[in-house]
């Protein structure tokens, strides 16, 4: 047995090979998906009605024509309720670092998935038109993944280009539908700081360390965090902390060893921190959502 995993254990913590991955799915029945996340960041666009979400315990009802937009912290739980329900669906991961380097100094084509101080920041209701739109565009990335590089001269490139072209569509829908202005250009800083945190929160972060590595002053940097996110740099770790820990939980894993992956350094402080956030101890967690054999 892994060191620190529980006998009833389930892994549904998904780690793809390729940096980039799109698929078309078209299941019925119902569904009750675990909760999830991934490494990469996610868009799913739902072409079926009645569907749900449910994000930090919260459910939502998921109409036809919706892009779902999930970045690698965000813990969710999607499918349909009907026993003969449709659930056709596009679904594409990719890893942050194979676009953002096509993003420049005053567009960052990782905005939706960074920017989220709005409630369901994850969800966007598109026209039949925008998701007509949408369609063509995954299914061309569809035709691409299949073909070879001898198919496709510079395919790799094709790829990366086509889906920073989606994603440019999609910061342009969510800045609209938002209200975002288009002025403020100094966000893109924090983007970068808040991706930074993404990739590390499992590691000891420090304020210092982060006014360091962005060149900004301490506390302009807290200032502007919280103007741009709706929250603190200390608080923002915390959460990503947390929903580190309630996948690790539910996946079987000791509170000993999720405290130590999850990037707490004292058990005594992760178990207080969690049960202020979460409303329960991390033993009570574990208890009410670790799946039992046999379930899916």
């Amino acid at each position: 047995m892994e060191k620190g995993k529980m006998k009833l254990s389930r892994q549904y913590y998904e780690r793809l090979e390729n940096v980039f991955s799109i698929e078309y799915k078209d299941t019925a029945g119902t569904s009750n998906a675990r909760v999830h996340r991934y490494d990469q960041y996610e868009i799913l666009l739902c072409l079926s009605d009645g569907m749900f979400l449910t994000v930090d315990g919260e459910e939502h009802e998921i109409r036809k024509n919706t892009l779902l937009i999930f970045n690698s912290v965000d813990l969710h739980q999607f499918g349909t309720k009907e026993p003969e329900g449709e659930n056709k669906r596009y679904v594409l991961y990719f890893d942050p670092s194979y676009v953002d380097y096509l993003s420049s100094e005053r567009v960052s084509l990782l905005e939706c998935f960074l920017f989220r101080p709005f409630p369901d920041g994850w969800i966007l209701e598109l026209t039949e038109a925008e998701a007509d739109d949408f369609c063509r565009h995954l299914d061309r990335l569809l035709e691409l993944r299949d073909k070879s590089e001898e198919e496709c001269y510079g395919k790799e490139l094709y790829i990366q280009l086509l889906l920073a072209e989606m994603l440019l569509k999609v910061n342009s829908l969510y800045r609209s539908y938002h209200g975002i202005a288009n002025e403020d250009h100094d966000r893109n800083r924090i983007y970068d700081i808040v991706n930074y945190i993404h990739r590390n929160y499992e590691e000891e972060i420090l304020l210092n360390t982060l006014s360091r590595r962005f060149f900004i002053n301490k506390y302009a940097l807290c200032e502007r965090f919280r103007d741009v996110m709706g929250t603190t740099p200390s608080q923002y770790i915390i959460n990503c902390r947390i929903s580190k820990a309630k996948e690790l939980l539910a996946d079987g894993y000791t509170v000993e060893y999720t405290c130590g992956k999850a990037g707490f350094n004292n058990l005594s402080h992760f178990s207080r921190t969690f049960k202020n956030k979460v409303g329960m101890s991390p033993k009570q967690y574990q208890q009410k959502n670790i799946p039992r054999d046999g379930s899916e």
